[in-house]
Formats: structure tokens, sequence, C-alpha cells
């Protein structure tokens, strides 16, 4: 309206395909991204060192995700329509990270106890301290990463949701 110019119409129905669009081409940029991972870690040589690009587009366009929604106050939306199921987010998310550090420790311990343990006492002393060490490092870390981001971001899309509400509180009683 400012400097001349005009408020576009838009059409709700064009708007929304163009979302979907938008959504699809943000899921086969992932998968693609996923894809591109899994083929360089497992067929191609020389490390970790060629997968940077593809982690930081993973990663950045996640956290970018979560932030945008959560200032706009959607994710607490997302958050309630997901929760239709009887495991709350939060308490979803915690048992997805804990079976996740579990099976890992689990996985670590055994294939390295059976690797470097001579014997059967060394190995089994092998896998209770791998196990454990690793319980110790990766039940945190996946808690740190999985549920902690999205807990923040709930309650600052809430904060968002109730700022909106006042908004519209305070106009209606003017």
């Amino acid at each position: 309206m400012g400097f001349g110019f005009r408020k576009r119409q838009h059409d709700e129905r064009v708007t929304n395909l163009q979302n979907k669009i938008y959504r699809e081409m943000y899921i086969l940029i992932v998968v693609i991204c996923a894809l591109s991972v899994v083929y360089k870690q497992f067929l191609v040589e020389g490390g970790t060192q060629h997968l940077w690009t593809e982690i930081i587009i993973l990663f950045v366009s996640s956290v970018f995700y979560i932030v945008r929604s959560a200032m706009l106050g959607i994710f607490s939306n997302e958050v309630e329509m997901r929760e239709s199921s009887k495991l709350s987010f939060n308490r979803r998310n915690f048992m997805v990270s804990l079976f996740l550090g579990v099976g890992f420790s689990l996985l670590l311990a055994i294939r390295n106890s059976l690797k470097y343990g001579e014997g059967t006492q060394e190995t089994i002393y092998f896998f209770l301290s791998i196990l454990f060490g690793c319980l110790m490092i990766y039940i945190p870390v996946l808690f740190a990463i999985m549920v902690l981001p999205l807990a923040i971001a709930k309650r600052k899309s809430d904060q968002v949701n109730e700022q909106e509400l006042e908004e519209m509180d305070d106009e209606d009683v003017r």
C-alpha cells in the first residue's frame, strides 16, 4: 500500500498448490542429500571429507524449518495435530532418542568387544565397559539433539500463539 504499490490479490487455491510443490521439492532435496551421504559413505573411498555439503544442507534446512515455524507460531499447531496418538510429542521424542542411544551403544559394544576381545572374560569386560561408556555419551547427546530443540521450539511457538491471541482480544475490546 505504501509508496504507490498495491497489494496483489492471491488465489488461496494457487497459494496452497504452490506450498504443496515447495514441500515436495524440500522432501526431494532432503532425500537426494541423504542418498548422496549414503552413497559417498559406503561406495566412495575418502571418508567423511566429501560429505560436508550434504550435511550442511540437511542441518541448516532442518534448523531453518524449526526456527521459522516456531517464530510463526505454527510449530505448536503441528505438534497438536501429531499428538492424536497415545504418546505425547515430547515423550515420543524422548523414547526415540533413548532407543536410538541404546541401540547404537549395543551395536558398538557388540562389534568392538567381538573384534578386540581375546577370550571370553576379556570380551565380556570389553562389552560391558563399551556399553556403559556409550550409554553415558549417546543417550544425553541424542536427547540434546532430538528433544531439547523441539521442546524449545514448541514453547516459543506457544508464546507466539498466546501473543497473537492477546492482540486479537485487545483489538476486539477497542
